[in-house]
């Protein structure tokens, strides 16, 4: 049984895209994956979504509109829901500064370093599955 409904995947790399997806998929994590190129399209799709999503796996550096800016714009629409889906920031940055910002925003739950793994979903089960 899949840990989670649905999936929000906000990321601008098509190769990333295809392994995150198929890796999802072959762990049975999620019934469904929706995946969009950058911050504004994530925001588009979150207020014509008929469904939130439950968990949101967020990439930071993308154009238009990139997870910074998008979670800024989260924390404040975020009240407008009855309930809120987690965010995972995915990201293949090293900078130990952007770890410690990103878990300066009330929503985000973790910091996944890319390439996202079994492992890493193995942990996300463990983790909702205690909560």
């Amino acid at each position: 049984m899949p840990v989670f409904e649905k999936v929000l995947l906000v990321e601008d790399d098509p190769i990333t895209i295809l392994v995150c997806k198929r890796t999802i998929e072959i762990a049975g994590f999620a019934s469904e994956v929706k995946s969009v190129v950058n911050g504004q399209e994530a925001i588009d799709y979150l207020k014509e979504a008929a469904t939130q999503p439950d968990l949101i796996l967020l990439d930071l550096n993308m154009p238009i509109l990139n997870g910074w800016e998008f979670l800024d714009w989260f924390g404040t629409w975020v009240t407008q829901l009855p309930a809120t889906p987690d965010i995972y920031i995915l990201s293949s940055t090293v900078d130990p500064e952007d770890q410690r910002k990103a878990m300066e925003y009330p929503n985000v739950r973790g910091f996944i370093s890319k390439p996202l793994t079994r492992e890493h979903l193995g942990n996300l089960a463990k983790e909702f599955s205690a909560s």
